[in-house]
């Protein structure tokens, strides 16, 4: 890593006071991440596929310096955020959010989360499960129709 940064000018390794979780705003983190980076990264983080075989990682395990430098970079299809465009505050306070949603410790408000895929996941749960539960219960009262008429 030294030797990269001797070969040009670049952002500079974030200390942990640049990212780490102490006086960040974890509500107003989430309100960034999800106006900035939940178009690809999902709302709580997993990822995403991308246009042209790209994809938006996993931010689940990751490391928050390495999301900090990512911030700063901009890798693969990912635009940069410089500070002119979210502030060293900003960043921290998306960090935090990162951590507080994927935290093994935060309960899904909804119950089950169904792998915090989102609305996706959530309906195609609900149009098996509601449909299926529909039909069947169609299917019995049909049942049960045949069989008082033949009586």
């Amino acid at each position: 890593a030294a030797y990269v940064a001797s070969l040009g000018a670049g952002p500079a390794i974030p200390t942990e006071e640049q990212y780490g979780p102490e006086g960040a705003d974890i509500a107003k983190g989430g309100e960034l991440f999800r106006n900035n980076c939940a178009q690809c990264h999902n709302f709580t983080g997993k990822g995403g596929a991308l246009t042209h075989g790209k994809y938006a990682p996993d931010l689940e395990d990751v490391d928050p310096k390495h999301i900090y430098e990512a911030m700063l970079t901009g890798p693969q299809n990912m635009p940069s955020f410089p500070d002119s465009v979210l502030s060293e505050q900003n960043k921290k306070d998306i960090i935090a959010y990162l951590g507080e949603v994927n935290s093994d410790q935060t309960e899904s408000p909804g119950g089950l989360s169904l792998g915090g895929l989102g609305p996706v996941s959530e309906g195609l749960f609900g149009w098996i499960f509601g449909l299926g539960g529909m039909i069947l219960v169609a299917v019995w009262v049909a049942a049960r129709t045949a069989k008082a008429k033949k009586s």
